[in-house]
């Protein structure tokens, strides 16, 4: 979902809560599991969109980069293109460490997460109403 589109559902959703509060339509109490699952992935999806690119891995480009200096008269290869080592050995150690991104990604999700859901769950279970059709 697009960043937009995510802030849009967010704050559609708070201003559900803050309407039901003074006295508009409520959600329905069996609801606010899946409208809390929507809203706070929707949250995720907006704060954490940069932390969870993939496409500039930094241990992705690290080893392109060593390889190619590998291969290509370097540590172990000379002009002729014989190696004397695992240019892939070589480029993965060399790049032991640098961050691919994944695990800040999925602390960023988790984290967002466990922030968002139950503060939602607990707003929207104490504006909602219990049961179609009834006023309480």
């Amino acid at each position: 979902m697009a960043a937009g589109g995510a802030s849009l559902l967010a704050f559609s959703f708070f201003s559900m809560l803050v309407m039901s509060s003074l006295g508009g339509p409520r959600p329905l109490c069996s609801d606010c599991e899946t409208l809390c699952r929507t809203n706070c992935d929707a949250e995720v999806e907006t704060l954490c969109g940069s932390t969870c690119d993939y496409n500039n891995s930094g241990q992705a480009d690290c080893r392109r980069q060593l390889l190619k200096r590998c291969t290509t008269e370097g540590t172990c290869c000379s002009s002729n293109g014989t190696c004397t080592c695992d240019c892939n050995t070589v480029a993965q150690n060399g790049c032991f460490g640098v961050s691919d991104g994944y695990t800040r990604c999925g602390s960023c999700k988790l984290g967002r997460f466990n922030q968002c859901y139950p503060t939602c769950k607990n707003d929207c279970n104490n504006n909602c109403k219990k049961k179609k059709g009834c006023h309480a």
